[in-house]
């Protein structure tokens, strides 16, 4: 290495590369997602196999709940030796049966709380589940309780899954026009504040896409605008990830709008776009991932959204 003969010059080139450094770190993520798996089960055979198809820059998405602490530790120490990253799941607008009795416990420690039958306003009958106003603080105050138990067991961040709850703010009937967009707001900031407890983790973003614009109307006659994600550009707090489920399966001006809209955010870096496609649903295996290629998204398929828990996400076949 050559000496410098100018020490003002060198300070000053030093300060010019530190300053664009950070200012290039700042606009980009540093990890840039080229593939994943999802698998919500536990069994042996299947958690080998997703280890075993482990690469470099890599999601794994998994369900912490039926993980015992070796296997757990197996995939984060396989995915760490190859720079990927493992993610777990969280629902954020649906509470399941498993958890309501964990909630209930939650609200009783506040005599002031909101009773759970105001805060939980509808049923998934699918799921067996219960849809969740996250406008509520004592929903958000329990997620948050979970999230730090989660990120205990050295997890890389988290997979938010039914955002989509909040379609049924916007249409909802029995609510006034506030009182939707109060609760569409409310699960932006929720996803905001989420990935701004632990910046560094890795927030991928299921569905929602009536969220990802830079505005969501709220009413038909008349209205009230909501901010949105803006997931095109950079805004503290967005997801690093966005995931488009059952991708390709519907047709229409809406859903066409929003890949348009998707390929845009993929193409400006700031949010990943994955997608995720069933052979239950009406497109094809083949097409779907001749789709997710000429849009630029990260692809996977499985047979449907019912058996996650059950076989592991299939990856492209290779050229």
């Amino acid at each position: 290495m050559k000496r410098c003969f100018r020490p003002d010059l060198c300070l000053l080139l030093l300060i010019l590369f530190t300053v664009t450094g950070r200012a290039e770190s700042a606009d980009k993520p540093a990890f840039v997602p080229t593939s994943y798996q999802l698998y919500y089960g536990s069994d042996p055979q299947v958690l080998k196999s997703l280890r075993e198809q482990i690469r470099p820059g890599q999601v794994i998405v998994i369900e912490l709940r039926g993980l015992k602490p070796p296997q757990l530790a197996e995939i984060i120490k396989a995915a760490h030796q190859r720079q990927a990253k493992v993610i777990a799941y969280l629902s954020i607008g649906e509470l399941g049966h498993l958890e309501k009795e964990n909630f209930e416990k939650y609200l009783k420690q506040s005599p002031h709380s909101h009773p759970f039958s105001e805060i939980a306003f509808d049923r998934n009958p699918r799921f067996q589940s219960s849809h969740i106003d996250v406008s509520y603080g004592e929903w958000r105050g329990f997620l948050m309780k979970r999230i730090k138990r989660m990120y205990a067991r050295k997890i890389d961040g988290l997979f938010l899954d039914t955002v989509d709850t909040a379609d049924l703010y916007l249409n909802r009937p029995e609510w006034s026009i506030p009182r939707r967009a109060k609760s569409v707001a409310a699960m932006i900031h929720l996803i905001r504040d989420i990935k701004r407890v632990a910046p560094k983790k890795f927030i991928m973003q299921n569905r929602g896409l009536n969220l990802i614009g830079r505005s969501v109307i709220v009413g038909e006659t008349a209205q009230i605008v909501v901010l949105g994600l803006d997931l095109e550009h950079r805004h503290p707090g967005n997801p690093d990830g966005l995931l488009w489920e059952s991708a390709f399966a519907h047709s229409g001006d809406w859903i066409e709008a929003r890949e348009r809209e998707m390929i845009r955010i993929q193409n400006n870096g700031f949010t990943s776009v994955f997608t995720l496609g069933y052979s239950d649903t009406s497109v094809s295996r083949e097409t779907f991932f001749r789709k997710s290629e000429a849009d630029g998204f990260i692809p996977a398929w499985a047979s449907s959204t019912t058996k996650l828990h059950l076989e592991l996400t299939q990856q492209p076949s290779a050229k």
